[in-house]
C-alpha cells in the first residue's frame, strides 16, 4: 500500500485550491461580462426608445423634403456630403422610412396604401450631377428612394445629368425621375424697367409691349408639355405624375398678371396629381393638387431639420384639431 508524505498532500491540496479559486475568479468575470452585455443592449433599447418618443408616429400625412444640390461651395441651396449623411441619420434614429415617388402618389390620391409609421418622401431638383453621386450612397446605405426632378432643357449641360445617368439612376431602383420643366426654369424679363422674374409665373415683356395671356398660356403650357414628352422618350419605364414647379412661383408668390395664378394652378392640378412648391414646414395630405416641400439648405444641420420636422407635424395637430371642432359644429346645427 503506498503511503502518500504530508509534504505531497499539502502540495496537492495548495494546486487544488488555487485551481478552485481561478475557477471562481473565471465564473465571476463570465458573470460581469454577461451582466455588462445584457447592460448593453438595454441601454441600446433605453437609448432608441428615447429617440423614438421625441418624434411621435402620425398618419394621414407625408412630409416632403427638398434639396437641391448636395456637394461643397454652392450658395444657401446646397449641403455637404458629411451633412446630408448627418440628416438621413438623424431621419433614421427618428424612426422615418423613405418612400418611394410611386407611394407617395398613390397615397396622395387617396389609395389604400400601407406606409411606415413615419414615412416621408426625400426630393431633389435640377438635376445636378453631384446630387446623384453624394446622396446615392447614403440612400443605398438606408434601403431608401427619392425624386431627382429634372428641367429637360439642361439635360447633358455641364455639372447636369445626361439621359444615359438618368436611366442609371432609375435601373438602380433609388431613383425616379420627373420634370421641373422644358426650357422654362429660368427668369424673364416682366416689365419696363428690365426687372426679372419666373418663367412660368409671368408674361414676357419684349419690345416694350407684355405679351398677351393667350400667348402667355400657349407658351407655359406648350413648355411643361414638351418636357413631359422628351421624359416619357428617353424615360418611357415612369409613370411621371408630378411636377416641381420652377422657383416655387406658379404665380401666387408675385406675378406681372393676376389671372396667371388661377390658371395656371388650375392648369397643373388637371396635368399632374401632385405639384410640388415650397412655403413653410407643413406636412402634405390627400386631395393636395399643389402640395408642400420642405426645403433644405446649407444652414440646416441635422438639429434644425428635426425641429422644421416637428414644426410640421405641431401643424398637421392643429389642423386635425380644426378638423375635429368643424365636424363637432356642423352636427350640432
Amino acid at each position: 500500500m503506498a503511503v502518500t508524505s504530508p509534504a505531497k498532500t499539502m502540495r496537492t491540496t495548495k494546486q487544488t485550491g488555487a485551481g478552485l479559486v481561478f475557477l471562481l475568479l473565471l465564473l465571476a468575470a463570465a458573470g460581469i461580462g454577461a451582466g455588462a452585455t445584457v447592460d448593453g443592449r438595454s441601454a441600446a433599447r433605453a437609448a432608441k426608445a428615447e429617440r423614438l418618443s421625441r418624434f411621435p408616429s402620425f398618419h394621414g400625412a407625408v412630409p416632403v423634403l427638398l434639396y437641391h444640390r448636395v456637394g461643397h461651395g454652392h450658395g444657401d441651396y446646397s449641403v455637404s456630403p458629411t451633412v446630408f449623411e448627418a440628416h438621413l441619420r438623424r431621419l433614421h434614429e427618428l424612426g422615418f422610412k423613405a418612400i418611394t415617388l410611386d407611394r407617395y402618389v398613390a397615397f396622395m390620391r387617396g389609395e389604400k396604401v400601407v406606409l411606415p409609421l413615419r414615412p416621408i418622401l426625400i426630393t431633389f431638383d435640377d438635376g445636378y450631377v453631384s446630387s446623384w453621386k453624394n446622396a446615392d450612397r447614403v440612400l443605398a446605405r438606408y434601403g431608401w428612394s427619392a425624386a431627382m426632378y429634372m428641367p429637360t432643357g439642361v439635360v447633358g449641360r455641364y455639372g447636369r445629368l445626361t439621359w444615359q445617368q438618368l436611366r442609371q439612376m432609375e435601373a438602380s431602383g433609388r431613383w425616379q425621375i420627373d420634370e421641373h420643366a422644358g426650357d422654362g426654369h429660368v427668369l424673364v424679363t416682366v416689365d419696363t424697367a428690365g426687372r426679372h422674374g419666373p418663367f412660368y409665373a409671368n408674361e414676357l415683356w419684349v419690345d416694350g409691349r407684355k405679351e398677351s395671356f393667350a400667348h402667355y398660356k400657349r407658351r407655359v403650357s406648350r413648355d411643361i408639355e414638351q418636357g413631359g414628352a422628351l421624359l416619357a422618350r428617353h424615360l418611357p419605364g415612369s409613370s411621371h405624375d408630378t411636377f416641381a414647379v420652377p422657383y416655387g412661383n406658379y404665380g401666387q408668390r408675385g406675378s406681372n398678371d393676376s389671372r396667371i395664378e388661377p390658371w395656371l394652378s388650375g392648369y397643373l392640378q388637371v396635368q399632374f396629381a401632385v405639384s410640388f412648391v415650397q412655403h413653410d414646414h407643413s406636412f402634405t395630405s390627400p386631395g393636395q393638387g399643389i402640395a408642400n416641400r420642405i426645403a433644405v439648405g446649407s444652414r440646416c444641420n441635422a438639429q434644425t431639420l428635426e425641429m422644421r420636422l416637428l414644426q410640421g407635424l405641431e401643424e398637421l395637430k392643429r389642423t386635425a384639431a380644426r378638423r375635429r371642432s368643424s365636424r363637432i359644429t356642423s352636427r350640432a346645427r
